[in-house]
């Protein structure tokens, strides 16, 4: 019998498409499979309404909560019925921050996809030369 060679392309394709197609694998349910709500700022830090003006800005009647509150529109009733201005410290906000992760976790799976993809191709190309020996002896 006849031992076969095993040329490089294809062991470098197998072991590829193997750590590298495993890693795809995972990072694209991760994005897409996994839980989106544990993104969400903890309950225990909120932010401030003044951290907040770079992911959202909330208005009413058209004007800005931070206009309303700079002039002092913005009331509430206190517990014994009291209307008193809310201030910004009164303000707390929670923001998901999946789009972010996600957005992390994609850029991280193209790198693995390209290097999928180099590994499939390896794996063909080792294939193809390993058919064109056997078919040439």
């Amino acid at each position: 019998m006849k031992k076969t060679k095993l040329n490089a392309l294809l062991i470098i394709g197998i072991i590829g498409i193997f750590t590298i197609g495993i890693n795809f694998a995972v990072q694209i349910y991760r994005a897409f499979g996994s839980n989106q709500d544990i993104w969400w700022t903890a309950m225990t830090m909120p932010l401030t309404i003044d951290k907040t003006k770079e992911s959202f800005e909330l208005s009413i009647n058209g004007k800005t909560i931070q206009n309303h509150l700079s002039e002092g529109t913005l009331l509430a009733l206190d517990d014994e019925g009291n209307q008193q201005p809310v201030v910004s410290g009164d303000i707390s906000v929670r923001l998901n921050n999946w789009n972010k992760v996600k957005a992390s976790i994609l850029t991280n799976a193209l790198f693995s996809g390209v290097l999928f993809g180099a590994s499939i191709t390896m794996l063909i190309i080792g294939l193809i030369q390993l058919l064109n020996r056997r078919s040439s002896s």
